[in-house]
């Protein structure tokens, strides 16, 4: 039986994985002028919903980060027009937010700011394993955390969480680096995100991940 932390951190991760669009269109379609005009307008679009979330009481805004879910009645007209209602429940975002984020900038502005610098700075293939290494590495390491971590490793952080991340990130990396650079990878992606606290490591793992990379690939390759 999941406990109540680790079901909220895995809807927490379902919605981080929606950042894999970024190394999946960057890979496939878009060049890098366009990855970074698209999450440029991201940035921008965040920065402004976290400025109304945090300072402002407009409605619209503050409706998705509510304690509280919100019951809604569709009606459904038939063809013989008979009226049909039926209620759902709109959810918010607040469930998945962290306490620290609900006062701040929220993750989703950390990684957009990572991948901008991320994609601006580094080789293409190289910004992409550290994006998709933040996404799935970071994710896996929470939950197998929270799910069977047993020996902590550093603050709350556990060891189990950090091999995993470690793990997964090093085959990320593998599918489209050479081997000693993610080697590299996967050990700048788990230590980072064991130790990242004051910063947000959606802003600091794609950022010194892809740094090291890029220089073990220029001492080396």
């Amino acid at each position: 039986m999941l406990s109540d932390d680790v079901k909220r951190e895995l809807n927490r991760k379902n919605m981080h994985y929606i950042g894999l669009i970024v190394p999946i269109l960057y890979y496939y379609t878009f060049t890098k002028e366009d990855m970074l005009v698209f999450i440029g307008v991201a940035i921008a679009a965040f920065a402004i919903i976290d400025y109304c979330r945090l300072h402002t009481n407009i409605r619209f805004i503050n409706y998705f980060f509510e304690e509280q879910t919100h019951p809604k009645k569709i009606i459904i007209k038939t063809l013989n027009g008979k009226s049909i209602g039926s209620g759902i429940m709109i959810p918010t975002f607040n469930n998945i937010m962290r306490s620290s984020e609900k006062r701040s900038i929220g993750a989703h502005t950390f990684f957009a700011l990572g991948t901008f610098v991320c994609i601006l700075l580094y080789p293409k293939n190289i910004a992409i394993a550290a994006i998709a290494a933040l996404v799935i590495g970071d994710s896996i390491a929470a939950i197998v955390g929270k799910a069977i971590g047993k020996h902590i490793l550093y603050k709350k952080k556990t060891m189990e969480g950090f091999l995993s991340c470690l793990v997964v990130s090093f085959f990320i990396c593998y599918s489209i680096l050479p081997l000693y650079i993610a080697f590299v990878g996967a050990i700048a992606t788990a230590i980072t995100e064991l130790v990242s606290s004051r910063l947000n490591d959606n802003l600091t793992i794609p950022i010194i991940a892809g740094g090291l990379m890029t220089l073990a690939n220029i001492i080396i390759g």
